[in-house]
């Protein structure tokens, strides 16, 4: 039996189609529509950007959960291609591509580097959940 295809899935053209006019795109779509799992993975497919795929999480669980989510559809062991990365927890390498981090330590990744350098898109997930964070990190992404 084959797996259900996800509504995301039928988007990649038209996102990749997007984002080479634009580089910010709205992404809104019903939940377990794929947006958290198979945006980061068809950014990296169409090779989009250069750098990291950064995927802002409101939550440690779910920047872990997500992430090893990620990692097993991909085939990859968690901290290779993706990785995950909260205050207390930290499992990436120098492979990782695709990193899911909650929006506090990316405000302070973007203290630390203000260029971002290594970064090369970033993605915020769940922005419905807004904090101060997710506020902040959303301004210094536009800046």
């Amino acid at each position: 039996m084959a797996a259900a295809r996800l509504p995301v899935e039928g988007l990649r053209e038209e996102l990749v189609t997007s984002l080479n006019r634009a580089p910010r795109v709205v992404l809104t779509a019903p939940t377990g529509s794929g947006k958290s799992t198979l945006v980061p993975q068809m950014l990296l497919a169409e090779g989009w950007c250069q750098g990291q795929i950064v995927v802002l999480q409101p939550r440690r669980l779910a920047a872990r959960l997500v992430a090893a989510r990620v990692a097993s559809q991909m085939g990859t062991p968690l901290g290779g291609t993706v990785g995950y990365q909260t205050r207390y927890d930290r499992v990436v390498s120098p492979q990782t591509r695709i990193r899911f981090v909650t929006d506090g330590l990316f405000v302070r990744l973007c203290q630390a580097d203000p260029e971002l350098v290594d970064v090369g898109a970033v993605v915020v997930d769940e922005f419905h959940e807004r904090s101060l964070a997710t506020d902040v990190a959303v301004g210094w992404v536009r800046r």
